[in-house]
């Protein structure tokens, strides 16, 4: 079922591994919230990746963690969706391409969908399956982080960023085709070494992880 809005409705995706979700997964939906005032916000766990090793937590583990952190959300209606998830238990493939075209056929081809990813995802789109094609269904997001700049992500990558920029108001506005580099989110924050921090009881991670999370991470002894 699509979103019911009087207006063309706006959804805001963020994906990721959540192995644990941190303030700066947070933070960036926060920011773009703010900006876009989406209708939704759908928060998407991946399944098994191609890229990365298997995930230190189990699957019901993450999903805990991800209801957890936005338990308290206000900005707007917020879904964890599982279709990643459900598609590497099928054994199918697991690409965010396909998740777009999903969510694509699900909102309508008016819909603004906008997908949301760190900078360091951003210098490795170029590395993503059919990411050429990503900017046919949705609109791409970055939010930057202290010393990070286009100029030292892959040419192909700085080239389509700039000449598809515009601003939150016209990604608000169209189905897809833009690109917005949000500069003013301060969160550096690395999953890998999060879980190494957690490993080692360094009080840091207190101001890195949810409360409710790292509550939930010590019951569970998570990456203990």
């Amino acid at each position: 079922m699509g979103i019911e809005t009087a207006a063309k409705p706006c959804v805001l995706v963020l994906g990721g591994s959540f192995d644990p979700v941190h303030l700066g997964h947070i933070a960036l939906a926060h920011s773009l919230a703010t900006v876009l005032k989406p209708d939704e916000l759908r928060v998407i766990p991946v399944g098994q990746q191609w890229q990365k090793n298997a995930f230190q937590a189990t699957t019901k583990q993450r999903l805990t963690m991800l209801e957890l952190a936005f338990e308290d959300w206000q900005l707007c209606p917020v879904r964890i969706d599982q279709q990643e998830i459900i598609r590497s238990e099928q054994g199918k493939s697991n690409f965010t391409i396909d998740t777009l075209h999903q969510l694509r056929t699900e909102v309508g081809e008016q819909a603004s969908l906008v997908f949301a990813m760190g900078a360091d995802q951003l210098q490795n789109l170029h590395t993503w399956h059919n990411w050429q094609a990503l900017l046919d269904v949705a609109h791409l997001c970055a939010a930057s982080r202290p010393g990070f700049s286009l100029d030292i992500s892959s040419p192909d990558i700085a080239d389509i960023w700039k000449k598809n920029a515009i601003s939150a108001l016209e990604m608000r506005s169209r189905p897809a085709g833009g690109t917005y580099l949000e500069r003013n989110l301060a969160q550096d924050v690395s999953a890998t070494q999060l879980r190494t921090e957690l490993k080692q009881h360094n009080p840091t991670t207190r101001l890195l992880v949810p409360h409710k999370v790292l509550d939930y991470l010590q019951q569970q002894t998570i990456y203990q």
